[in-house]
């Protein structure tokens, strides 16, 4: 097994910019070649542009693991969530006019804005509906129970929209969005695990 030293990053362009240096070191270091260097960028990159563009500010750290050529991408942030910044959430949440919020990485966002600012109620209560696919566990946050955290996969999200497709006219449009998405192109699977204010966000992809 092969871990990386974690590197901090924040909102920061500058800071943004230099985790394309930490992924090239990695994928040097576990011998990844040219193009799968850049498979690997590539996910890092829209990853993090994706939370930048919900979140703003933000802070937290990125490092790797490879067992193999089986690589995981490991991001911890924790969003500035003072009360001015979840009344934005808040209202991009519910009318829908984040421009960012477009296409599955959108989607995504949205997932991770609405648990964020939850406040009262269930992932599920979001406006877009096709957000409650791919939920593995979502805790009712009027339970008071601070230690539950929601949880999502690529992989459950590709295999219930697949399912309801069939009779829900927003899963085969989500569904069109996902076949478009670099992300869910290159990784085997996409896990974000949510709670209070703090995302744990690591994507697996089998070189």
């Amino acid at each position: 097994m092969t871990v990386s030293d974690k590197f901090m990053i924040n909102s920061d362009a500058g800071r943004m910019a230099a985790a394309r240096y930490a992924t090239e070191s990695f994928a040097w270091q576990v011998k990844l070649d040219k193009r799968d260097t850049l498979r690997l960028d590539l996910l890092v990159e829209e990853t993090l542009g994706m939370v930048k563009a919900m979140l703003k500010d933000f802070y937290g750290q990125i490092w790797f693991t490879a067992d193999g050529k089986q690589v995981e991408i490991h991001f911890e942030a924790t969003a500035d969530m003072n009360a001015d910044r979840k009344q934005e959430l808040l209202s991009v949440s519910s009318t829908g006019k984040n421009a960012a919020a477009k296409g599955f990485m959108g989607m995504l966002g949205e997932l991770i804005s609405g648990a964020l600012h939850s406040a009262g109620r269930t992932i599920d209560a979001c406006e877009q509906e096709t957000i409650k696919y791919g939920i593995v566990h979502s805790p009712n946050v009027l339970s008071g129970n601070a230690d539950m955290m929601t949880i999502w996969t690529l992989q459950t999200y590709r295999s219930d929209l697949d399912e309801a497709r069939v009779t829900d006219g927003g899963a085969e449009e989500a569904w069109d969005e996902l076949e478009k998405s670099i992300v869910a192109k290159l990784a085997d699977d996409v896990v974000v695990g949510i709670r209070g204010d703090r995302i744990d966000l690591v994507i697996r992809k089998q070189f």
